[in-house]
């Protein structure tokens, strides 16, 4: 038997970086080892042509599925790929199998894979069904065409029927059962597909290419990996049992772990059966009591199994001793804790003494468990070699058979397959002329109901326009109504003595713009401007144009503004003088006290203007003597 073990070495089947493996081979009686690359390893396996290929875990060598299936389609079709601990820790397993690992150390690991393949230990990776498909198609294009063309054409699909018909009668002669899937083409066929209801490795085809033709086998992929156990583990257990009305139950395996501690109220047999099934087969029935309940008694009966009682009822202290640095939520749990650690304790020595005994490559579970039974190291260990060699004559002979059991049920099921495909092709054939029938009976209601649909979405787009439309305008309304309570509550104040007189946010072109296309400026009106910064010499400019009767200010006003309103005899009036209220596009004001500072700036502007021709002529007067 020729196995390879592998292990990572450096790298990860997930990093950018091609991993180097670890390749233990065992060759018969010859073993040897040594540090490959990833394409080296699949070469070794190519030349080789190993029995087994195993590994701890295959997503540490496969990135997913994909590339694990073109792995398994590279390798020769008997070489099975086997995982080793994909349910629990490698060093853990190989404990049990007295192979010594050191988790650091990857050769190790590949070593402890191989051999535990050796001895019968993992599940074999199958994502293979048992049939394998051949296709045999062209092996070049034929061209756009020319005046040879038709004669080429005939040529390649000539030799494409020739090697289907030449694989078929391989097929015939080594009495494989197949179905056939051909398309003609001109002069013979352009591709031929045979499905063939045997494993890939059982059957005689490779794949391969010629001048014209090419050839591909492949078996056929299942939907899901799948692991299929070498042989059946057993979990070996120590139970220990508490019971009552609230029944606590403990299980350790055979080397003392605690696999599982558990209590419940009104904890039905049957249950507590099924609980202690699920964490493995019990060897021992263990209970603090030395004279063993009923309870126990029934339970040590259905498990056929050793029954422990203590010497003397195990008291409280020793439990609490027993139990140290265990977790258990309450006294029943550590009843049974302290019931299955204290038999352990009693066969601890004679299982570590025998564990030493045992040869490489057995169950050292399965040995225990018979050393608590009372059977013998020598007895066991030659039992075991007998079963061995049983195993392997009896495998030999169910081969044969099993072939032709095989085949008589593959012949069976295709026969009925073929049977029911039939009945299908005419249930479908009838059903597609019902539906025929029907889809011009409802063409022409489909159609108005289309026309139908068209104009729905149509109208509730336009509802959508119009419903937008009519908000837009309830918008406005509100804004209008609102500019109309603040209009009348101006002219109510109009009435009782105030001046309403228009609002410029800011002294800028822009905003004079806005007031002009809004509410507008007049010859003889009164501006308020709310931030006179910024406002320069065009923008009064544009306010004079206007003819405006005088300006309220709110701020210190540009020497230039200042400049061109005083030019035009157009007073500036701080509007800390005339106290105004401001709203949105008009601000009030006393009429009486906005006249008298209007009447008050005119006058103090004359004065400027007299003292300034004043100064004028007294200037023109001093030239005119000083010439003299």
């Amino acid at each position: 038997m020729r196995i390879f073990g592998v292990d990572i070495l450096r790298g990860s089947s997930r990093s950018k970086s091609i991993p180097r493996y670890a390749l233990y081979v065992i060759d018969g009686e010859e073993e040897w080892s040594r540090e490959v690359s990833r394409s080296r390893f699949f070469r070794y396996i190519r030349d080789y042509r190993p029995d087994f290929v195993a590994t701890d875990n295959i997503f540490e060598l496969f990135r997913d599925k994909r590339e694990l299936i073109s792995f398994l389609k590279s390798i020769p079709p008997e070489t099975r790929f086997v995982q080793t601990a994909g349910h629990t820790s490698l060093p853990k397993l190989a404990r049990r199998y007295g192979i010594h690992v050191d988790p650091k150390n990857p050769f190790d690991e590949a070593r402890a894979s191989a051999l535990l393949v050796k001895y019968g230990v993992g599940e074999v990776v199958s994502v293979f069904a048992d049939r394998t498909i051949i296709k045999v198609s062209r092996n070049r294009s034929l061209g756009k065409g020319g005046w040879r063309q038709n004669k080429y054409r005939r040529k390649v699909h000539n030799s494409v029927r020739a090697v289907y018909r030449e694989i078929k009668s391989i097929l015939d002669e080594h009495g494989l059962e197949y179905v056939e899937d051909v398309r003609e083409g001109y002069g013979g066929i352009s591709r031929g597909v045979l499905l063939v209801n045997e494993p890939r490795e059982r059957v005689p085809i490779n794949s391969f290419r010629m001048r014209d033709v090419q050839v591909t086998v492949e078996a056929v992929e299942k939907e899901k990996i799948e692991l299929i156990p070498m042989k059946r583990q057993t979990t070996y257990t120590i139970v220990g049992i508490d019971p009552g009305a609230t029944v606590g139950v403990a299980i350790l395996d055979l080397n003392g772990n605690v696999l599982a501690v558990r209590s419940k109220k009104g904890w039905s047999y049957s249950e507590v059966v099924e609980f202690i099934l699920s964490h493995g087969k019990p060897v021992v029935i263990a209970t603090d009591k030395k004279s063993a309940p009923e309870y126990i008694s029934k339970m040590r009966a259905s498990f056929n199994c050793i029954l422990h009682c203590p010497k003397e009822d195990i008291p409280v202290e020793r439990k609490k001793a027993l139990t140290a640095g265990k977790s258990v939520a309450n006294d029943h749990e550590r009843d049974a804790l302290a019931s299955a650690l204290d038999a352990y304790n009693t066969y601890r020595n004679k299982l570590r003494n025998v564990e030493k005994r045992i040869p490489e490559g057995y169950d050292f579970d399965e040995i225990k468990a018979g050393i608590i039974r009372g059977l013998s190291l020598k007895s066991m260990l030659e039992r075991k070699t007998s079963e061995s060699r049983e195993g392997e004559e009896r495998e030999k002979e169910a081969v044969a058979v099993e072939e032709v059991r095989k085949r008589d049920r593959i012949i069976a099921e295709l026969r009925e397959e073929n049977r029911r495909l039939e009945d299908e092709v005419r249930r479908l054939k009838k059903e597609i002329e019902r539906l025929k029938e029907r889809i011009y009976a409802i063409s022409s209601e489909e159609h108005r109901k289309i026309r139908e649909k068209n104009v729905v979405k149509s109208l509730q787009s336009e509802i959508r326009d119009l419903r937008r439309a009519i908000s837009e305008r309830d918008r406005k309304i509100e804004e209008l109504e609102s500019k109309l309570d603040e209009l009348r509550k101006v002219k109510y104040l109009e009435f009782r003595g105030w001046k309403a007189i228009k609002v410029l946010r800011k002294f800028t072109k822009d905003e004079i713009e806005r007031v002009l296309n809004t509410v507008g400026i007049e010859e003889g009106d009164v501006v308020y401007i709310s931030e006179v910064a910024g406002g320069g010499k065009s923008s009064a400019e544009t306010l004079v144009s206007r003819g405006v009767r005088a300006i309220v200010a709110s701020g210190e006003m540009s020497h230039y503004a200042k400049e061109v309103f005083e030019s035009s005899r157009i007073p500036v009036i701080p509007a800390e003088e005339v106290k105004a209220k401001l709203y949105d596009e008009f601000a009030l004001v006393e009429s009486d006290v906005l006249e008298e500072c209007i009447e008050r700036y005119r006058k103090e502007m004359e004065k400027r203007s007299l003292e300034k021709i004043e100064e004028l002529i007294f200037e023109y007067r001093s030239r005119r003597m000083g010439e003299f």
